[in-house]
């Protein structure tokens, strides 16, 4: 059934077959870049995978890297934008807890860290995903900082804790809010650490 087919469907059902075809694109993509490469893998053969067009597979990811790595268009939703600013406390907890939400991609941890250390290439697209949603966070942020500048540096520290649990063990269970802000205690603690006189 093509987009147009399913336009006269009820609105539930609908977003529920686009959100089964988005995870059928998403999975065929990540099984072939596996198997094939990045560069051995086209949108075709992706398509042919899960019986679509690419027209239709352009609507749901803009290139074969962000369907394997499932990375989404709109990176913070209105739900959990509407979620930061009504919560109240601490700021980082608070942020911690959007890139959690924002880096839920359907991706077992494990298979995401094996496909980008043996696919180097994709950790470019990768990147460009976090200067992406550095610039939506800072929007959002600085609303709660009352600053750019402490939206600034709150920014830099929550996602440089990103790229550092990226690289740590992913047998870790725990929801990734309370890894992120583990992590983020961690890099400040660095701060305080006494050198060893020679």
């Amino acid at each position: 059934m093509t987009n147009d087919q399913s336009a006269g469907e009820p609105t539930g059902l609908r977003e529920r077959k686009k959100k089964q075809r988005r995870e059928a694109l998403h999975e065929a993509a990540l099984r072939l870049v596996e198997r094939q490469g990045l560069d051995g893998t086209t949108v075709e053969q992706i398509c042919e995978e899960v019986g679509v067009s690419p027209r239709t597979f352009f609507n749901y990811f803009p290139s074969k890297t962000a369907a394997a790595l499932n990375l989404p268009e709109q990176i913070i939703s209105p739900e959990a934008a509407e979620r930061f600013r009504s919560t109240t406390g601490e700021l980082m907890p608070a942020i911690c807890e959007l890139l959690a939400d924002s880096m839920s991609s359907g991706v077992e941890r494990v298979r995401l860290k094996k496909l980008i250390t043996d696919q180097p290439q994709l950790v470019a697209a990768f990147t460009q995903w976090m200067g992406a949603l550095k610039a939506e966070f800072h929007v959002l942020v600085e609303e709660r900082a009352g600053s750019p500048e402490v939206a600034d540096a709150a920014i830099m520290l929550a996602l440089a804790s990103l790229r550092t649990l990226m690289h740590r063990p992913a047998d870790d269970t725990r929801p990734d809010a309370v890894r992120l802000l583990e992590t983020m205690d961690r890099l400040i603690a660095v701060r305080h650490v006494t050198m060893v006189e020679s």
